[in-house]
């Protein structure tokens, strides 16, 4: 019991399971079983087509039992395949049976009232109710469709006798009206907080053993990290960046260590507590974080000292650069189908030479003709152009709409664009163009970006200027859905339940069989 957390936290853990267990039990016992259906209707049968033997009729309806106390009545009318068959069961209840309607408020049925009725002739059948039994359409749907197949068949009485069982099944049921919604209530409550609470715990289990290898990572490489560290020149820019992070790293290693022992230190049920939910994703996060920067420092290592990984590291900074191009590629095919003034070929050229270029420069980094620091500020300038290659074709493109939706679209891409530019979504890592495919580690690259592992140790500056690189994918998105924009319809159409005017707003609706 000790190794599992102590008693304490092990019956604490049993005792919140099974509450919950037992409320979620309930659930199907309180809806299934046909708790209070002790309640014998009053029976009315009002036949004006005469296709019915009333008595019979009465007879076998009397032997139903709902759970609340309920007036059934069935009538037949002669109502025209064409007409409002509400209408018409509403005239006939004014015209003949006028206690259908409440006394309190005539524009509703009366309390307790259930009328199924059918017309042969014009193929109708209807359901109405007072509003203190009354259920939804769709179950009102349900009690018409019980009994359709027999009317179809002509089988009148039959059909009635299936309506009025569909109807004792479920008015009044739990989770349908009256106060059986509090075990609904508790058996969700039950089920959510029993699976809230061992996913809780099974979460924050699973992210502290992730943590724990991301934390021995960076502990087997410490003392290499360092090594490599010192080897970054402090008088480079893209290396005194790098070191700022570094700086930032040793300091959050020795916090990480203290948080990870105590960590260490908590028993199996200890993790079933909702605050460790939390607790284990920020452990996570800031040692995945660690284990990527220390992925950093080596790789500005190598590629400002161009060691022997100089080309590995390089590569993975090319990678927010393709993933960026592969985005213009994907807004220059979005605007040639989108738009008819507008073409994206001076882009198209433009990228593929761009593209080609940076095979220039990796070839011109390789015969050490360009030093690593400059090749650095060449994907800093490149990374930039392609954002304002962008920017400018969406601009352009979503100005030409001449649709009846033109200005809402511009509004819809200047919004797009505006949370865009203030967003830090992550890069994901991969890219395609050209038939080309690639995949990178975007948190360990020397250059920053919003993925950037470590940007809270890099100044203030930096952090600003990663966050607003975000990814140049999340632009086309907005470009994309703003250029299929159209507002909502307004339009709506008809209804069964409708009683044509006069203010009558009782539950109730017919449909054809």
């Amino acid at each position: 019991m000790r190794s599992l957390g102590g008693s304490r936290s092990v019956l604490a853990l049993a005792g919140k399971t099974v509450l919950g267990v037992l409320l979620v039990a309930l659930a199907p016992v309180m809806l299934l079983w046909p708790f209070g259906r002790t309640h014998a209707p009053h029976v009315e049968v009002h036949d004006e087509v005469g296709i019915l033997q009333a008595p019979a009729v009465e007879e076998r309806l009397s032997t139903l039992r709902f759970r609340d106390d309920v007036n059934l009545v069935v009538l037949t009318l002669d109502a025209d395949y064409n007409a409002n068959f509400n209408l018409e069961v509403l005239t006939y209840a004014r015209e003949h049976q006028p206690q259908w309607i409440s006394a309190e408020d005539p524009n509703y049925w009366a309390d307790g009232l259930v009328i199924l009725a059918v017309s042969p002739s014009g193929r109708w059948v209807g359901t109405y109710f007072g509003e203190d039994v009354k259920v939804g359409t769709s179950v009102q749907e349900r009690i018409q469709e019980a009994g359709k197949d027999a009317f179809r068949e002509s089988n009148w009485a039959g059909g009635i006798a299936n309506m009025g069982q569909e109807a004792a099944s479920v008015i009044g049921k739990p989770g349908i009206a009256g106060a059986s919604w509090l075990w609904v209530s508790g058996a969700l409550v039950g089920l959510g907080g029993t699976v809230s609470l061992w996913w809780a715990g099974l979460t924050s289990r699973r992210r502290f053993r992730q943590a724990t290898r991301h934390y021995a990572n960076v502990t087997r490489d410490w003392d290499e990290t360092e090594v490599l560290a010192r080897t970054i020149p402090e008088d480079e820019p893209h290396g005194a960046q790098v070191l700022m992070r570094y700086s930032w790293f040793r300091g959050r290693y020795f916090g990480l260590t203290k948080k990870m022992q105590e960590a260490g230190a908590r028993k199996w049920a200890d993790w079933f507590r909702f605050r460790n939910v939390e607790y284990s994703r920020s452990l996570l996060k800031e040692a995945r974080t660690l284990d990527s920067l220390d992925d950093t420092i080596a790789n500005a290592s190598a590629l400002l000292t161009m060691s022997s990984r100089w080309r590995e590291a390089w590569d993975n900074e090319l990678g927010p650069v393709y993933e960026d191009a592969a985005a213009l590629e994907s807004l220059c095919a979005k605007v040639d189908a989108t738009t008819v003034c507008s073409s994206a070929a001076d882009d198209r050229e433009w990228l593929r030479s761009t593209v080609a270029g940076l095979g220039q420069l990796t070839a011109d980094l390789d015969a050490r003709r360009v030093t690593p620091s400059a090749a650095m500020d060449r994907l800093d300038s490149v990374s930039g152009q392609i954002r304002e290659r962008a920017l400018a074709l969406a601009r352009a493109a979503i100005r030409e709409d001449s649709s009846s939706h033109a200005s809402g679209r511009v509004q819809q891409y200047s919004r797009a664009s505006k949370e865009w530019r203030r967003s830090s979504n992550p890069y994901s890592g991969s890219w395609t163009m050209g038939g080309m495919r690639g995949s990178y580690h975007p948190a360990s690259t020397v250059r920053l970006n919003s993925s950037s592992a470590g940007l809270a140790g890099a100044g203030s500056s930096a952090r600003s200027a990663a966050t607003g690189y975000a990814p140049l994918s999340g632009l086309v998105t907005g470009y994309s859905r703003a250029a299929h924009w159209s507002p909502p319809s307004s339009s709506s159409g008809g209804s069964s339940s409708g009683y044509g005017g006069g203010g009558f707003s009782g539950a109730g609706s017919s449909s054809h069989f």
